[in-house]
């Protein structure tokens, strides 16, 4: 299947994780590989908008949304930038996204505060949980899973005033059987780091939704690719997410750290 065929495949949509966005340097504390330009995320949003259609994850699961959009928009972390260059950038192309926040984190230097997190959701953005903090999910035994995807969903919504459905676990780390455990704490659906299209229909809307990390390392031919779903590049980047996940699991969550950091800083020299 080409690009062409991939785009009238009305029966799959491609979900997009940003992270942080920058004008200039990386300000401190985001994550230099997941942090976009943000003249490059407006066009972007600017293609989207005038392509495939895009909305929130949020919307097109609770069915309130633009059922033909093909594009979900959704941001980890809840950095500052999400605010300041995503929020506007949105709103400017008739857009909304999902904004994953943690908490413990919200109104910490770097982080938004619940106000703005408010002034988002008024606008009508959605804020979603990305865990009561940043500790990996991986990392809790059950009960404490529990305890802490419940504390969660709960500060959000009275934060925020509105339903907290979905879940994107810190750094994509998954332990099994989350999406159950999910659904007892009172979310509708997680959002996963794994590659790939998410088949809007039976089955699949209960497993974890795979998304497209978008990085600085994606050009726009392959953002150009991926949001028409075309078969080849997504195939490409679930190759490459197998290769790290593989990774991941022999140097563990500590050594993988190290690696990534490392390799990092020799890219970042080589610039």
């Amino acid at each position: 299947m080409n690009a062409t065929a991939a785009s009238e495949d009305r029966s799959s949509v491609v979900v997009l994780m940003y992270h942080a966005l920058r004008r200039g340097e990386t300000p401190p504390g985001q994550d230099p590989h997941y942090t976009l330009d943000a003249d490059a995320f407006e066009r972007q949003m600017q293609r989207i908008a005038g392509g495939p259609g895009g909305t929130s994850a949020a919307r097109h699961l609770g069915g309130d949304g633009k059922r033909d959009a093909r594009v979900l928009v959704t941001f980890d972390d809840g950095h500052d930038s999400n605010y300041t260059h995503a929020f506007p950038a949105l709103r400017r192309h008739g857009l909304v996204a999902d904004f994953f926040v943690n908490p413990a984190n919200v109104g910490k230097p770097g982080f938004l505060g619940w106000s703005r997190l408010r002034e988002m959701a008024d606008a009508g953005m959605s804020i979603q949980s990305h865990g009561y903090d940043h500790v990996y999910l991986t990392h809790m035994d059950g009960l404490q899973l529990r305890r802490t995807l419940r504390a969660a969903r709960e500060e959000i919504e009275q934060r925020i005033g509105r339903p907290v459905t979905l879940l994107a676990p810190p750094g994509g780390r998954m332990p099994p059987g989350l999406a159950g455990i999910a659904r007892e704490c009172g979310y509708a659906h997680v959002l996963s780091s794994r590659p790939g299209l998410f088949r809007d229909s039976g089955p699949a809307r209960r497993q974890p939704i795979p998304r497209m990390a978008m990085t600085i390392a994606t050009t726009e031919r392959t953002f150009d690719r991926w949001v028409a779903r075309a078969p080849v590049a997504i195939g490409r980047e679930r190759l490459r997410y197998g290769a790290l996940a593989t990774a991941k699991r022999l140097l563990g969550d500590v050594g993988y750290e190290r690696a990534r950091t490392r390799a990092l800083a020799l890219l970042r020299g080589r610039a």
